[in-house]
């Protein structure tokens, strides 16, 4: 008897107009979007505004499974069938040519074991995304991370719960899962003043250290909401802790000495 075929685990990104509006703005405006259909999160920056999902199809081979992951969206943004196309050499899909109305830009489904890291975000399973927000900081510029949790099981919920936190951060970028988010913006002061500004009640402070060139100043709350303060110029490595990863913040075991 032939066993059965494992489903296939993939990941997709769809990118929507972006618009001139903030962050917090275009999160407001596309977070009901993300609940209908079915995102596991959702990614503003300056540049873009994603919508990311992970799924399991059933099919003969990789193609037809992205080919039926894709095929809900495509109806649902104006793209035809044919505007989807995979690529054997790559291994993912997207499509190349616009939809025929808007919100949506761009669509890519990729295996869940790659990153979508030529559009600037990568995207894992199980909510445990390492995604890298961008704001453009000058040499001089401390960028700010503010991870929170929320009870909320929607995206819109949780977008509405952090309502307190967008007016008082202002945020550049902004990553956020069912739960949980990242906001990203320019520090003003040092670390003790901003988790003051913030409001975060007591905060026990520390430091993150790879060497003299990588480090991150961080603010626990009791709460367990956590402030990074990390120079705007430094890159961000996927070997340091995911952007929305909200309490544990270890420096992989991998990372060169």
């Amino acid at each position: 008897m032939a066993k059965d075929k494992p489903p296939f685990a993939m990941k997709a990104m769809l990118r929507l107009e972006r618009g001139t509006a903030n962050a917090a703005d275009t999160l407001r405006r596309y977070a009901p979007l993300a609940d209908e259909i079915g995102a596991d999160g959702i990614d503003v920056d300056v540049e873009r505004a994603d919508l990311l999902l992970s799924g399991y199809r059933v099919a003969v081979n990789e193609e037809r499974a992205m080919h039926a992951m894709a095929h809900p969206l495509l109806h649902r943004f104006g793209w035809r069938e044919q505007d989807f196309g995979y690529s054997p050499n790559v291994r993912y899909a997207e499509t190349n040519v616009p939809p025929s109305g808007p919100p949506a830009t761009r669509l890519v489904i990729d295996r869940a074991d790659q990153e979508l890291g030529w559009e600037g975000a990568s995207h894992g399973t199980g909510l445990t995304p390492d995604r890298t927000l961008e704001i453009g900081p000058t040499e001089g510029d401390v960028v700010a991370r503010l991870f929170v949790a929320v009870p909320a099981t929607t995206i819109a919920g949780t977008v509405e719960a952090l309502e307190p936190w967008l007016s008082r951060v202002e945020p550049a970028a902004v990553g956020v899962d069912p739960g949980r988010a990242a906001l990203v913006f320019l520090a003003r002061a040092d670390l003790r003043t901003e988790a003051e500004r913030l409001g975060l009640g007591p905060v026990e402070t520390g430091r993150i250290e790879a060497d003299a060139e990588h480090v991150i100043e961080t603010a626990t709350a009791t709460a367990g909401t956590t402030l990074w303060l990390r120079r705007g110029t430094d890159p961000v490595s996927r070997l340091w802790p995911g952007i929305i990863e909200i309490r544990e913040m270890v420096i992989d075991d991998s990372y060169p000495d």
